[in-house]
């Protein structure tokens, strides 16, 4: 099976109020974790704020997940690109794959 440590599942840029959202999947030593990064303008135009939120996934967060129904989770602003993820596609179809002894 492929090791991955992190899967870029969708950015957003966000025009309007110039936020910019990233959304991984991510692994460490305490499992699988979802990791929302945004960066947004503060009051003036050298100063920029935004923040990060780890969410813990449970370990087999996984079992019998598609793309899409891994997309519904999400709100509408990532759940297309996550659908259509090559390389969340990839994860999944080996990480549910029966393994050979």
């Amino acid at each position: 099976m492929m090791k991955f440590s992190k899967i870029l599942l969708a950015k957003h840029y966000d025009e309007e109020h110039f936020e910019r959202s990233f959304l991984y999947l991510c692994w460490d030593d305490k499992g699988p974790y979802l990791l929302e990064d945004v960066y947004t303008p503060g009051s003036n135009a050298s100063n920029y704020g935004g923040g990060v939120v780890r969410t813990d996934l449970p370990a087999d967060f996984y079992k019998d997940e598609t793309p899409e129904t891994f997309a519904e989770r999400f709100g509408g602003r990532f759940r297309e690109q996550i659908r259509q993820n090559a390389q969340l596609k990839t994860f999944l179809e080996e990480a549910n794959c029966p393994r050979k002894n």
